[in-house]
């Protein structure tokens, strides 16, 4: 089966560039012919570059006619988009589906909704925009790039797409990561029959790690939807917690900083490699994820129970779904600092966690491992193929 998979490439590299470099990996190593059409968000400097960027939810001529020219050229089974924004638009569904070829769309995230694609707003979860017509609430907050003009433009794009059936009709397939962003899309419009539940995954088992490290640990960006706040909050109030070692770089580094050198029982490590992630995760008791927000499915989260590594995390989101309290980790109620404080003591107080640890492994295998993924992609394919 040949695959073209399509992607518009972050400006700083994220979660969904990782599931797409592993898919196609994934892919390649088992048999099938894949190539990957790659664009990039370098050209959105300035206003002049988020109206463009914006214009782009309407059409691109140069997005279409580089899809249709690696149509032409490798004559695919089936084209898989992850991210067509900014640069590609949804002109491309219309021109794969005039190309007769079949269409599967990975939904990371819930820009088909929301402005802001994130469902995240002023420091707390918003959905304002479900299920209105015009979507003005977005466009009053600027939730685009903190425009207004761009916001009323990006929307006024996704909205005409709404109306003229995109969704609908040239799309076979979408991917939803979980029953929670299911539930979301189709209280969004999506029609359910075309929303297949399928989780992000590795495309390689780094075995399972020990787990003798004795400290908590967090991996991520340094943002507020993060709930890095929550978490500093949490070890300020928490002299007698293990030590907690922070891995990641953002806007809240200062912040980081500055709690690490006041507590004595807080690190922060800067950013780290992927292989450094990994020996970090093996060692933590447990890694700690305080979101705020809806996240997509993070791949930090399946690494951890790779290794065997239980997760604390909020209760918010996709988090309830991939975790269940007392086998694999545990959760605490979002954005409460006490809440996480309690969660961690009770953690504690199990003492041994060996158990833990191969349940952890065990959810790994069963859900996320390459295999499980591999199968759950030519499933879909063969479904969007008939």
């Amino acid at each position: 089966m040949k695959i073209l998979l399509v992607h518009n490439r972050y400006q700083q590299k994220g979660g969904e560039d990782s599931v797409v470099e592993s898919e196609q990996k994934l892919l390649a190593e088992n048999g099938m012919d894949v190539e990957l059409l790659e664009t990039n968000n370098d050209r959105i400097v300035g206003i002049k570059g988020k109206l463009d960027a914006a214009l782009s939810a309407f059409y691109s001529r140069s997005g279409v006619d580089m899809v249709r020219r690696a149509i032409e050229r490798t004559r695919p089974d089936v084209m898989h988009v992850h991210n067509w924004f900014p640069t590609l638009s949804p002109g491309i569904f219309w021109a794969s589906k005039e190309m007769k070829v079949p269409v599967v769309h990975t939904l990371h995230n819930y820009r088909l909704l929301c402005a802001k694609a994130s469902f995240y707003r002023d420091g707390q979860v918003c959905e304002d925009c479900i299920g209105t017509r015009f979507r003005t609430s977005g466009i009053v907050h600027g939730c685009y790039r903190g425009s207004r003009s761009g916001t009323a433009v990006a929307t006024a794009g996704m909205l005409f797409h709404w109306r003229r059936g995109t969704w609908h009709k040239a799309v076979d397939k979408f991917i939803a990561l979980s029953e929670f962003a299911k539930k979301k899309l189709v209280e969004g419009g999506l029609p359910e029959e075309k929303i297949i539940v399928k989780a992000n995954c590795l495309d390689y088992d780094p075995g399972m790690r020990s787990g003798d490290g004795g400290y908590f640990l967090y991996i991520g960006r340094l943002t507020e939807e993060k709930g890095v706040p929550t978490l500093l909050q949490c070890w300020k109030n928490g002299p007698e917690l293990p030590l907690l070692r922070v891995a990641g770089a953002g806007p809240l580094e200062e912040e980081v900083m500055e709690a690490s050198k006041a507590l004595r029982n807080l690190e922060w490590l800067g950013s780290r490699s992927g292989t450094e992630v990994l020996d970090l995760m093996g060692k933590a008791k447990a890694l700690i994820c305080p979101s705020v927000w809806y996240e997509g499915m993070p791949r930090v989260v399946i690494e951890a129970m790779a290794v065997g590594t239980p997760v604390i995390a909020s209760d918010i989101g996709t988090y309830p779904e991939m975790i269940t309290p007392g086998k694999n980790g545990m959760l605490f109620e979002a954005g409460q600092a006490s809440a996480m404080h309690a969660c961690l003591q009770e953690f504690i107080g199990y003492g041994d966690h060996f158990r833990w640890r191969e349940q952890a492994r065990n959810e790994f295998l069963a859900c996320y491992s390459p295999e499980v993924n591999l199968r759950s992609l030519q499933a879909i394919y063969e479904q969007a193929t008939g």
